[in-house]
């Protein structure tokens, strides 16, 4: 089974193509607000190198950049109902996971604000990754999350701020690749259906 697997919950688009479980393509921009504008040519540029049929696409659902993940899953939506591929959301912490070798336990932190944290808890069963809880913080109590387990912090916008708080944490980036290693034994659902996972509501909607 060929794959297309994109992420755009953060700063980088990541763009992947896996045949089975080996990665043919992949590719991750710092591409700041200019999802929108560059995803398009990535993904038709990822199909020509490869020359692949993709059978199915996996997509980071959140929690992320309110505006990235819309992008992203606007662009699955309109692939997945036009071609009637099947689609799978994946939560993005649960891709990030991945990059870190099985261990005992993992806690990821993601800035989203100047003074606020995404963070996922995660432990280790049967060689994968199992999320234990997601949640929001305020940076400044970053630290009282931590109970021994490794930590990961992902290099979105100021993120050595985070990162200088515990001692040789795991620095990450999104990769699409990843994606796929959780999503697979995802049931795929109705495109029609795929909403961002935001933990909490953005500006916008607080304010309605």
């Amino acid at each position: 089974m060929v794959s297309l697997a994109i992420d755009t919950s953060s700063s980088y688009l990541s763009i992947a193509i896996v045949k089975d479980d080996i990665t043919l393509y992949e590719k991750n921009v710092y591409s700041l607000k200019l999802h929108s504008v560059l995803l398009p040519g990535e993904i038709d540029r990822a199909l020509q190198i490869t020359k692949e049929k993709i059978d199915r696409i996996f997509v980071a659902i959140g929690p992320g950049s309110f505006t990235g993940l819309r992008v992203g899953l606007s662009l699955v939506k309109g692939i997945a109902l036009g071609s009637g591929l099947p689609v799978t959301g994946v939560p993005t912490f649960d891709g990030l996971a991945y990059n870190i070798p099985q261990g005992d336990s993992l806690i990821i932190f993601m800035r989203y604000r100047m003074n606020m944290a995404y963070y996922g808890r995660y432990s280790s069963t049967n060689n994968r990754w199992i999320c234990e809880r997601t949640g929001v913080s305020d940076i400044k109590n970053l630290t009282k999350l931590v109970d021994g387990e490794m930590v990961a912090v992902v290099k979105e916008h100021n993120y050595r701020e985070i990162a200088d708080m515990f001692s040789n944490p795991v620095l990450m980036v999104p990769r699409a690749s990843l994606l796929v290693i959780p999503g697979k034994d995802m049931e795929p659902e109705n495109p029609e259906n795929l909403v961002p996972l935001y933990i909490e509501p953005s500006e916008a909607e607080k304010i309605l």
